[in-house]
């Protein structure tokens, strides 16, 4: 929980009242690696705040191929967005890449709050305009930029993801085949 109220206190000033109503609100649990703490075809609407650890959210094709949308570390959020913002149910899984620490806050219980402490509304306001140019960004990649240049940009932005990904992941997450990722991995090397 500290971690969290850190994290806010970069951006506004937390009260004791607030700090209580978060203690009330939010549920802490460690994961396993492997757990899944949302699973596709679920209704759950949680926001989810990674204490420590990585997490990793993914689709996953009828023919069983996954495709990773997102990995998320320590002080990032994760959640399914569509099912956060709308009726559906889930398409995404959320599952955990190492031993992870997180905060989970339901999304009903998150509206509450900001009616209460309006200023929090600004914060995640804030949040999700950096996850939509993040999208934005990666969409853009995906679609202009070579399997190389593509890794680049990935080692570029998120240089502590190679350490703790599994490469077959960090494939799926680039939209290319693992033989091409250690193609360009043998490149870079004798470059």
């Amino acid at each position: 929980m500290k971690e969290l109220l850190d994290y806010f206190k970069n951006t506004v000033s937390v009260s004791p009242e607030i700090e209580n109503k978060l203690n009330e609100i939010i549920k802490e649990k460690n994961l396993v690696k492997g757990e899944q703490i949302l699973t596709d075809n679920s209704l759950k609407k949680e926001h989810v705040f990674v204490v420590s650890g990585c997490l990793r959210s993914f689709f996953k094709t009828e023919d069983g191929k996954e495709h990773t949308i997102q990995f998320a570390i320590k002080n990032w959020w994760i959640s399914d967005y569509i099912t956060l913002y709308t009726d559906s149910k889930s398409v995404v899984s959320i599952e955990s890449l190492t031993h992870s620490k997180v905060l989970i806050i339901d999304n009903s219980k998150v509206e509450k709050f900001y009616q209460e402490f309006p200023q929090f509304e600004i914060i995640q306001r804030k949040n999700l305009e950096k996850r939509i140019s993040a999208l934005q960004k990666r969409i853009l990649s995906l679609l202009a930029l070579s399997a190389a240049e593509k890794y680049n940009q990935f080692i570029e932005d998120y240089t502590e993801f190679e350490k703790i990904i599994p490469n077959y992941q960090i494939a799926s997450y680039l939209g290319i085949t693992p033989q091409s990722l250690s193609r360009i991995r043998k490149e870079r090397i004798k470059n």
